[in-house]
């Protein structure tokens, strides 16, 4: 007795020999009717000494000419009987090796299968066809003709370990597997029943010598409870602990992902291009209105938002306008069944709502107001509802650099009488403890969450929703950051984010941990799932991908929506530098060794010895200031010519590196980067210190006696010295600067600009320039405060005397906004383009009202045309969908050295 969606092997004993017709969605028709699919079977001859046990195999079907991910289930049976469930729980499973049969090889890492039993021998399929492997096992016929089980396996194609699980009657075939060079694979077969006959089951496994053991989480059934009917329980507990609090007998679950690997650049562009398909159906009916508790209209992109965040949090499968992680079917009976998109296993009940999401618009396209808008929809929920004793408190946890941000945009968008809000932050924070449950909305940031740790309010506080704003920097799921924020207590889970991958596939999966999707709640089930299956080359891998992402994200660009928005135009120019001739001598003294340097790297293993981004790094320091920005050693080797006493090792100990990552302090500052001295002398950057542990140790000497922490800008090389006259690019930028102010607009308000540079030395000779020209600025870089950050934006903004902002490109890379200027220079190029964009975006956003003018500073004949090169052979890989066999003919890393060679000739 069946139905669809699950498989028993124990026939009923009216039916046993008959002839019964079988559901296979492959071969049945399907009509779509909505969002179900209905399912119409057609009736297949069954063999008589056969039945069929077995997990669920991933296939594709054609519905109204579109590919709808589908469940094939081979050879099962469909009885007029129906009932609800064919199994509540989850006994175990059985770990056994199976004989490899001559029918070809299994991928490596687990696989669904089926099991098909003529008796005591048992076919092991994969699909409908093909048979992979054979068992004998007297054991396990008889348990399916005496109990009410149902099974499903996976096989695996590495050598399995020798396992607790012994057949008598298969010793024979194990120990001529076990003394023959015969191929065999591990199979792993996981009971399911009812727990009524759980002690029976337990006995009859324990006397043939057949013992459970405990799955992977991620393998079994989650809509059911696990008993391990042989697991000896402590006196007075009467059920299991979860699978994920036991010893595991792990396989590919357990195993450690490549995820933690950094992506390759076409890769990298491949998941861009990915992220970029989430985005809404132009064509979708915006039933939704927004609440009157807010001041300013919402643009159209922002309702669709609005509209996808609450379809979310209410559970809407069967009528939604937006991709779900549960896909409704309606079986023959009529009755609605829910299968997960990714694991393929069906519910028989209605799923809970996922409750959450990833709202990752490009930058500037007010994340903020749409996430503001939800609040205020769930406020008038709330209220509408009339409930007592249910949260209403969203947590809103920030960065320091966008928590000033927040505040402005609660006050700018929502009238002040309709919304309770506070910044839980500062040192007066708790006297506020008893008083949160009052509060619609508290802002804090991760640095306070990390503070307070367990017994913190914030943490034992139950809120009804979490927004976590610049979602990334959870990234790391073995971080304190990440165990902290998943410890919070909510009903819904949000992440806002224009990069939900910075470095590699896996950050995605944190973001998916943190919501709690299913089945990505369990740690490692991303990587297991998805990244493992991507590294393997697994067919249609990157469509599971898509499906994911198009089902829990939400992302649009500015280039997609630049009808809809109207932002005003943008001119990017590119202003061309020639170097004064000292500062060509220098360069070309740098220039000749990198070449030579570079030139005997002639092999990817001597390259990896070989660090010439150090040299690069030179080259670039050069062309923005000459001396003036580089390190000891490099000017000792050029004031007395002398290239031999070079080398890119004495170079690189002049930068102090992260003793974790191994990154340049300089350029790893974050908007809120502290650099910590432990006592060893070594550093650790913030990122690290951040993402292993509050007080940090050093990885090389186990120092953690913080002597020192955030040292100046000046502290990473040698000091700067005073005297210098401008270069040639600080002149081009003064001279630009200086023509620009003299113009107003049509309102009389003069020009306002902000100065980007990667490198915060270079800040510090641009405001030594300002000042010699009495011109009034302000800055922001890693090493401003939150209050200096506060000030500089309010006087920025306010200010008409103050038409200047310095800023670091990787402060400005969040929640900072300068509609207040019109006019952005870009000091030097920067190796990843989307770093530049999003300083721009800075700028260049909903709320701007001038058009905008981009200038960038490129040093002609130099270096910095190969990082402009680089810059669009990124772009070119985003915007291009490469095939696999495309990407292996195209080895990124090999052009890019070669087209170095040539700018270093």
């Amino acid at each position: 007795m069946t139905i669809p969606g699950k498989r028993s092997c124990h026939p009923q004993p009216a039916e046993r020999g008959a002839k019964k017709p079988r559901q296979d969605l492959n071969n049945s028709e399907a009509t779509v009717r909505g969002n179900f699919i209905d399912l119409t079977l057609n009736d297949e001859d069954n063999d008589e000494n056969a039945h069929v046990a077995g997990a669920l195999e991933v296939t594709s079907s054609t519905v109204n000419g579109s590919l709808i991910d589908q469940t094939s289930r081979p050879s099962l049976s469909y009885s007029p009987h129906i009932v609800d469930k064919l199994y509540d729980t989850c006994f175990g499973m059985l770990c056994m090796r199976a004989t490899a049969s001559d029918e070809g090889q299994l991928p490596v890492g687990c696989t669904p299968a089926t099991l098909i039993f003529s008796r005591d021998v048992v076919r092991v399929m994969i699909g409908t066809e093909k048979r992979v492997a054979i068992l004998v096992s007297k054991a396990l016929w008889s348990l399916t003709t005496k109990f009410a089980v149902t099974l499903h396996a996976t096989i695996c194609g590495r050598r399995p370990k020798l396992a607790a699980t012994k057949d008598k009657l298969s010793k024979r075939t194990n120990s001529l597997i076990a003394t023959t060079k015969i191929k065999y694979y591990s199979l792993r077969v996981f009971i399911y029943g009812f727990s009524r006959q759980k002690k029976e089951i337990g006995d009859y496994l324990a006397g043939k010598e057949l013992f459970l053991q405990h799955p992977h989480p991620l393998e079994i059934d989650s809509g059911v409870k696990y008993l391990n009917p042989q697991y000896l329980l402590p006196p007075g507990k009467e059920e299991m602990p979860p699978p994920s609090q036991l010893s595991i007998a792990t396989c590919c679950a357990g195993r450690e992902s490549p995820g933690t690997d950094a992506l390759s650049e076409d890769i990298r562009a491949r998941l861009y291009q990915i992220f970029d398909t989430a985005s809404a159906n132009r064509g979708i009916k915006l039933t939704i209105q927004p609440s009157t508790r807010l001041t300013t209209v919402l643009k159209r992109h922002q309702l669709e938002a609005l509209l996808m965040m609450v379809e979310k949090e209410t559970g809407i499968f069967e009528d939604s306008q937006f991709p779900s992680i549960w896909l409704p079917f309606r079986s023959p009976g009529g009755k609605i069944r829910y299968q997960n998109i990714v694991t393929k296993l069906f519910s028989m009940e209605r799923p809970a709502p996922v409750g959450g999401g990833i709202l990752a618009d490009d930058m500037g396209l007010g994340k903020t107001l749409s996430a503001l808008a939800l609040v205020c929809n769930s406020l008038d929920r709330h209220q509408k509802s009339a409930l007592t004793g249910v949260p209403k408190g969203t947590l809103i946890v920030t960065p320091k650099s966008t928590i000033y941000g927040w505040e402005s945009q609660i006050k700018r968008h929502i009238h002040p009488e309709q919304i309770q809000w506070l910044t839980y932050h500062g040192y007066k924070r708790h006297e506020l403890d008893k008083s949160l449950d009052k509060y619609d909305a508290v802002l804090t940031t991760y640095d306070m969450l990390n503070a307070e740790g367990e017994e913190g309010s914030l943490l034992n506080h139950e809120w009804q929703r979490i927004i976590l704003d610049e979602a990334h920097r959870i990234r790391n799921s073995s971080s304190k950051t990440f165990r902290t924020v998943c410890s919070l207590q909510a009903q819904y889970r949000w992440c806002l984010t224009g990069t939900p991958i910075q470095n590699r596939l896996a950050d995605f999966g944190a973001l998916l941990e943190f919501i709690r999707v299913p089945p990505f709640e369990s740690p490692g089930s991303f990587n297991r799932l998805i990244v493992d299956s991507i590294s393997e080359n697994k067919a249609r891998s990157f469509d599971l991908l898509r499906s994911v992402v198009t089902a829990t994200c939400l992302r649009r660009t500015k280039t997609s929506y630049a009808a809809e928005l109207r932002l005003p135009r943008k001119t990017e120019l590119v202003e061309r530098v020639h170097m004064d001739k000292e500062d060509r001598e220098l360069y070309e003294f740098f220039k000749r060794y990198s070449f030579l340097t570079a030139g005997k790297a002639v092999s990817s293993q001597k390259r990896a010895g070989t660090n010439i981004l150090v040299l690069i790094h030179h080259l670039r320091l050069i062309c923005n200031h000459g001396v003036a920005l580089l390190p000891k050693a490099a000017l000792i080797a050029w004031h007395e010519r002398d290239d031999t006493s070079l080398t890119w090792r004495t170079l690189e100990s002049e930068t102090v590196k992260c003793a974790f990552c191994a990154q340049s302090v300089e350029e790893n500052r974050s908007s809120e980067s502290l650099v910590e001295e432990v006592g060893c002398g070594h550093f650790i950057c913030e990122s690290c210190t951040t993402e292993n542990n509050s007080q940090p140790s050093c990885p090389k000497c186990e120092a953690n006696q913080c002597r020192s922490s955030s040292p100046t800008p000046t502290s990473f090389a040698h000091p700067l010295e005073v005297g210098y006259a401008p270069s040639a690019k600080l002149r081009a930028l003064l001279r630009n600067i200086t023509q620009s102010r003299s113009i107003s607009d049509k309102n009389g308000v003069q020009t306002k600009f902000v100065i980007f540079s990667y490198w915060t030395k270079m800040l510090d000779l641009i405001a030594t320039a300002l000042t010699e020209n009495h011109l009034t600025f302000r800055r922001i870089d890693g090493q401003s405060s939150l209050s200096e950050r506060k000030e500089a934006l309010s006087v920025f903004g306010s200010d008409p005397q103050c038409n200047i902002m310095l800023a670091s490109i990787g402060a400005a890379g969040e929640g900072i906004d300068l509609t207040a200027a019109s006019s952005i220079h870009i000091v030097e190029p920067q190796w990843n383009p989307m770093a530049e964009a999003q300083a721009i975006d800075r700028v260049h956003r909903i709320g701007q009202e001038r058009d905008v003018e981009v200038v960038r500073y490129i040093t002609s004949e130099s270096i910095e045309s190969y990082v402009q090169w680089i810059q669009s052979d990124k772009l070119r890989l985003i915007s291009r969908a490469l095939s696999p066999a495309e990407q292996c003919a195209e080895n990124v890393t090999e052009k890019w050295w070669k087209k170095m060679l040539q700018y270093l000739k």
